[in-house]
């Protein structure tokens, strides 16, 4: 048996193929636990069952990982055929440091939480892997702007398809260029981390300004005395003083 996200495209993929005929079933996001439990049902029984996803690797950014929990919850045996991901594929493609990364995929849509973990991730030191639709790739690279300063960036889409390309270089860059032409297709944005250089000239009204700026972005004043310390050569004690101020 298969067990795929989208039924239609992978019968199309399989026909091309001509693979042989298989029994398809549909999981995907929607899938109530009574399909897992059929599934699983078919694995206890001995039978042997290919979880695919159409566009990409199950798990990733896919219904996959519950069913695959599922299974080793109840000691069926897993193991895995490695294909194609666009996070992996996008890393390599945005000559970014590939040492260190962190997948994020797709960030909350809007509100505290998309703040909060973009001002969570700003000081994190390693190259960072996003997906976007095209739709909304432009008001994120605004934000990552905004949030993270002007760093090296590489927004890849369509990978391994007719229209693959790789737009290089500042997120400034990245912006000017889909402002003048929209870009479609599935979206991968990879971001250079943070480095760590602190700021050693400033004054206490620089730093007073830095936290109302950051407060009235909605970061939580825990939050901002967090990006503040990333940020400036400044001790504790003192930062506090000047935030109870505010």
């Amino acid at each position: 048996m298969i067990a795929a996200e989208d039924t239609r495209t992978i019968k199309k993929l399989l026909q091309r193929y001509d693979i042989l005929k298989r029994n398809v079933v549909s999981y995907h996001d929607f899938s109530k636990k009574g399909r897992i439990n059929y599934i699983t049902g078919k694995l206890e029984a001995g039978e042997n069952i290919a979880l695919v996803s159409e566009s990409g690797t199950p798990a990733i950014q896919d219904p996959g990982f519950e069913l695959i929990n599922e299974c080793i919850k109840r000691n069926i045996t897993v193991t895995v055929v490695p294909g194609p991901n666009a996070a992996i594929s996008a890393l390599v493609l945005s000559g970014l440091p590939a040492n260190n990364f962190l997948f994020i995929g797709f960030l909350p849509k809007a509100g505290a939480k998309r703040k909060n973990k973009l001002s969570e991730l700003a000081t994190f030191p390693y190259t960072l892997i996003f997906y976007e639709s095209p739709n909304r790739v432009e008001s994120l690279t605004g934000e990552l702007i905004e949030r993270f300063g002007d760093r090296r960036a590489s927004l890849v889409r369509e990978i391994t398809k007719i229209y693959e390309e790789v737009i290089r270089g500042n997120l400034s860059d990245i912006l000017a260029r889909i402002k003048k032409k929209k870009v479609k297709g599935e979206i991968v944005l990879v971001v250079e981390g943070y480095k760590k250089e602190l700021i050693r000239s400033f004054s206490e009204e620089d730093i007073r300004k830095e936290l109302i700026r950051l407060l009235k972005q909605g970061i939580s004043k825990k939050s901002a005395l967090k990006i503040i310390l990333s940020r400036y050569d400044i001790d504790k004690q003192r930062l506090y003083n000047i935030a109870t101020k505010i």
